[in-house]
């Protein structure tokens, strides 16, 4: 990515997953770092894969605070990859178990940020590897 592009953040939430706080403090921390956020609330992969083509995004981010995140990502990569959005970067973060890790990593998922992490570890991941990584 060449350094004067701005680093264009899909941030998605599933649907039904109704919580807010967090996924809104991570957007502001990424907008502080310079990135262009747009906010996707609630869908299901179809929906964010549509999002992230027609914004054109660099990164999905998918904020987890219910159960699905495993499903999500098996759903979502594949997705991404047909749609010719396969250098995306694609990270996650929120209340996922650790022992899920491993399994999201398989899917595809880059990186899986816990609760607390400050946003700007968050931007400091993405700006260090966004268009570096490509999806499996």
């Amino acid at each position: 990515m060449a350094d004067n592009q701005q680093i264009k953040v899909l941030l998605a939430k599933k649907k039904i997953d109704v919580h807010g706080r967090g996924s809104k403090l991570i957007a502001r921390e990424l907008q502080d770092a310079g990135m262009e956020v747009v906010y996707f609330r609630f869908g299901v992969a179809d929906d964010i894969v549509d999002a992230a083509v027609q914004e054109d995004v660099d990164v999905v981010a998918l904020s987890i605070m219910t159960s699905g995140h495993n499903q999500l990502a098996r759903d979502l990569i594949p997705k991404l990859k047909e749609a010719g959005k396969d250098d995306v970067l694609v990270i996650m973060g929120g209340i996922i178990p650790e022992a899920d890790y491993p399994t999201l990593d398989e899917a595809g998922v880059h990186r899986v940020f816990p609760p607390g992490l400050p946003g700007s570890a968050v931007a400091e991941y993405i700006e260090e590897h966004v268009g570096k990584l490509a999806l499996p």
